[in-house]
């Protein structure tokens, strides 16, 4: 058995009229197969090209993989590059993005990975569905979209959704057998869904816990499972291949029948009418959820679920403000390693090798993220990378004479000497702090000097973590 598995999802319960459904994922450290297609890498640094009159600059977009899907609106068509820049072939005509937007299958859902904006001031989405048959750039209006989908504007060609939408839970949460494979999260969910490397006779005889149900936009359900016997293996599978009910359950003696009083033929017929529902695997309507369909009634304050990877026993859980969730790099709530940073509980980071926050849905009352750590070492080093804007877009290495080398190798050591732990997160403050301890919040460029722009400090991974600061 896989003792690596990395296990990095837990979906919990959210509004189902929200758009997102965020950080959804189980990641497993043996090898994963089946993946549907990749996309292309998106450099940090912007990109421009130009045809005739007309360009276009290029950026990757700041949302996560869990945020970043849209469906067509079936009013536009989709080209192989943005529109305007002429010369662009159709990939997908507006009838077949009229039958895109009508389909219900998850296949036809988009996955958004780049961004354009044109100089006349028109915004631009690269997009793949999730069945990898269609790729290409669709409009998506005059507003930047890279750090929230929901801005991109109305009557455009996409609008932002979400592949997934949770389900009931059955009323038995344990004593289940699994009979298929199991997936990172459900078959085309996520760009990256994939089949996790366990040999099915590992547990083909083990107990199984339900955490979770989920449905696609088919309104397929799917049921994330907890191996009872050796919790490490995990992750989410098809409804129907999750089998059993309570095996180890007492049986209940039959309740006395009350006598039954006869009805008229009206009101037998208006009973006959009425959809029967299967307590087991319906899906909720959206509506606040009841006593009499198990689900928990909405509390304030969101939930954070601090759970140890290798053990998978929480280690702590707090309620936190839903405006607590928010920083400078996300003004509206949200589930993140970098909203949730602070509350990590004490000799803990954040696991490290996949999505270690897993939410649904945004972050409202009621609602809960389960968060992934471990108790990993701190580093043994960091390195700066300096790079510096020129007129293209394009970010080149800052030139620096010998005492500027001194002055990164310094910064590089107090990055070490404030013993970061690899899993957790060094924000853009402690960067800007360090750079003006050493003298380099302004560096030489080509025509003068370059104010510090930005960083990708983040998530710390690894012993010997590389952090990229931009000058402009």
């Amino acid at each position: 058995m896989n003792k690596n598995l990395k296990k990095s999802l837990y979906v919990g319960i959210a509004a189902l009229s929200l758009l997102t459904l965020s950080n959804l994922n189980v990641n497993a450290k043996g090898k994963a197969t089946a993946a549907h297609h990749q996309t292309k890498q998106v450099q940090k640094h912007v990109q421009k090209t130009t045809n005739n009159k007309v360009t276009a600059e290029y950026s990757p977009l700041k949302v996560s993989t869990d945020n970043a899907y849209v469906k067509s609106t079936g009013i536009v068509t989709m080209f192989n590059k943005p529109g305007k820049l002429g010369n662009a072939k159709v990939v997908a005509s507006k009838t077949t993005m009229k039958k895109l937007a009508k389909s219900n299958s998850p296949k036809n859902i988009f996955y958004v990975y780049e961004m354009a904006k044109t100089n006349n001031g028109l915004y631009y989405a690269k997009v793949v569905t999730l069945g990898g048959k269609y790729r290409g750039w669709i409009y998506a209006g005059k507003t930047d979209f890279a750090n929230d989908l929901t801005k991109i504007d109305k009557n455009t060609g996409i609008t932002a959704t979400s592949p997934l939408r949770y389900a009931k839970m059955p009323k038995d949460k344990t004593g289940y057998h699994v009979t298929s494979s199991l997936w990172t999260t459900p078959n085309y969910s996520r760009i990256n869904s994939k089949v996790l490397d366990f040999n099915k006779k590992e547990y083909t005889k083990d107990t199984f816990k339900i955490e979770s149900a989920v449905a696609n936009t088919q309104g397929w359900i799917y049921y994330y499972v907890v191996d009872e016997q050796h919790p490490k293996i995990n992750g989410w599978a098809f409804h129907g291949s999750v089998k059993g009910k309570h095996v180890n359950a007492k049986k209940k003696a039959p309740a006395k029948k009350a006598p039954v009083k006869k009805e008229s033929k009206k009101n037998d017929k208006q009973k006959k009418d009425q959809t029967k529902v299967d307590n087991n695997d319906d899906i909720t309507d959206g509506k606040t959820p009841t006593v009499s369909n198990n689900q928990p009634k909405q509390t304030n304050g969101y939930t954070l679920k601090f759970v140890n990877q290798a053990t998978a026993q929480v280690v702590s859980q707090q309620t936190v403000g839903v405006n607590d969730l928010t920083n400078t790099t996300n003004p509206y709530p949200a589930a993140n390693t970098s909203t949730v940073a602070k509350y990590l509980p004490k000799g803990y980071g954040f696991y490290q090798y996949g999505n270690a926050v897993a939410s649904s849905g945004g972050v409202s009352n009621g609602g809960q993220a389960v968060i992934y750590v471990a108790k990993n070492p701190s580093i043994n080093s960091v390195k700066l990378n300096l790079r510096i804007f020129d007129n293209t877009g394009a970010a080149n290495p800052v030139n620096m004479n010998s005492n500027g080398t001194n002055s990164i190798l310094n910064a590089q050591q107090e990055l070490v000497d404030m013993n970061i732990m690899q899993g957790s997160v060094v924000t853009t403050a402690q960067i800007q702090k360090i750079l003006a301890d050493n003298g380099l919040t302004v560096v030489p460029g080509n025509n003068g000097s370059a104010n510090f722009a930005y960083t990708d400090a983040g998530l710390v991974q690894g012993s010997n973590p590389v952090i990229n600061v931009y000058y402009r």
